[in-house]
Protein backbone atom coordinates (compact mmCIF):
# COMPACT_ATOMS: atom_id res chain seq x y z
CA UNK A 1 0.00 0.00 0.00
CA UNK A 2 2.64 2.39 0.27
CA UNK A 3 4.44 1.66 -3.37
CA UNK A 4 1.23 3.46 -4.84
CA UNK A 5 1.62 6.51 -2.21
CA UNK A 6 5.03 7.18 -3.39
CA UNK A 7 4.34 6.68 -7.35
CA UNK A 8 1.61 9.34 -6.98
CA UNK A 9 4.09 11.41 -5.12
CA UNK A 10 7.03 11.14 -7.52
CA UNK A 11 4.60 11.60 -10.86
CA UNK A 12 3.27 14.86 -8.84
CA UNK A 13 6.70 15.72 -8.11
CA UNK A 14 7.93 15.24 -11.91
CA UNK A 15 5.05 17.05 -13.32
CA UNK A 16 5.90 20.10 -10.98
CA UNK A 17 9.17 19.83 -12.06
CA UNK A 18 8.55 19.56 -15.99
CA UNK A 19 6.26 22.83 -15.27
CA UNK A 20 8.74 24.50 -13.86
CA UNK A 21 11.64 23.73 -16.45
CA UNK A 22 8.85 24.99 -19.49
CA UNK A 23 8.50 28.42 -17.38
CA UNK A 24 12.04 28.66 -17.26
CA UNK A 25 12.65 28.00 -20.62
CA UNK A 26 10.10 30.11 -21.78
CA UNK A 27 11.19 33.23 -19.94
CA UNK A 28 14.62 33.08 -20.81
CA UNK A 29 15.75 35.66 -23.37
CA UNK A 30 18.75 35.08 -26.04
CA UNK A 31 21.25 38.52 -25.15
CA UNK A 32 21.85 39.88 -28.03
CA UNK A 33 22.04 43.38 -30.42
CA UNK A 34 20.82 45.18 -33.42
CA UNK A 35 24.16 45.46 -35.78
CA UNK A 36 24.05 46.58 -39.05
CA UNK A 37 27.57 45.91 -41.20
CA UNK A 38 29.17 49.04 -42.55
CA UNK A 39 27.92 51.42 -39.92
CA UNK A 40 29.21 54.62 -38.53
CA UNK A 41 28.98 55.41 -34.93
CA UNK A 42 27.32 58.79 -36.02
CA UNK A 43 24.81 56.71 -38.34
CA UNK A 44 24.51 54.43 -35.18
CA UNK A 45 23.66 57.19 -33.02
CA UNK A 46 21.23 58.92 -35.21
CA UNK A 47 18.88 55.36 -35.82
CA UNK A 48 19.33 54.83 -31.95
CA UNK A 49 17.35 58.41 -31.00
CA UNK A 50 15.03 58.37 -33.87
CA UNK A 51 13.63 55.07 -33.28
CA UNK A 52 14.02 55.29 -28.93
CA UNK A 53 12.13 58.86 -29.97
CA UNK A 54 9.28 56.85 -32.04
CA UNK A 55 9.10 54.09 -29.34
CA UNK A 56 7.88 56.74 -26.92
CA UNK A 57 11.19 57.93 -25.31
CA UNK A 58 10.07 62.15 -25.66
CA UNK A 59 7.23 61.31 -23.17
CA UNK A 60 9.94 60.72 -20.54
CA UNK A 61 8.38 56.91 -20.46
CA UNK A 62 9.62 53.65 -20.68
CA UNK A 63 10.20 53.08 -24.41
CA UNK A 64 8.14 50.28 -26.41
CA UNK A 65 10.60 47.61 -26.75
CA UNK A 66 8.57 46.08 -29.80
CA UNK A 67 7.93 49.38 -31.72
CA UNK A 68 11.75 50.37 -30.69
CA UNK A 69 12.60 46.71 -32.46
CA UNK A 70 10.59 47.02 -35.59
CA UNK A 71 11.96 50.50 -35.73
CA UNK A 72 15.76 49.12 -36.55
CA UNK A 73 13.83 45.90 -38.75
CA UNK A 74 12.88 48.70 -40.80
CA UNK A 75 16.05 50.06 -41.13
CA UNK A 76 18.26 46.90 -42.43
CA UNK A 77 19.27 46.58 -38.06
CA UNK A 78 19.78 42.07 -37.76
CA UNK A 79 19.77 40.83 -34.20
CA UNK A 80 23.52 39.21 -33.42
CA UNK A 81 23.35 36.92 -30.85
CA UNK A 82 26.24 37.19 -28.29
Amino acid sequence: MVAPVLRSQVRIGCGVLLALASLLAACGSVAGIYDKPGLTYAEWKRDDAECRRGAGEAQHSDIDRDAYARCLRARGYKIRVE
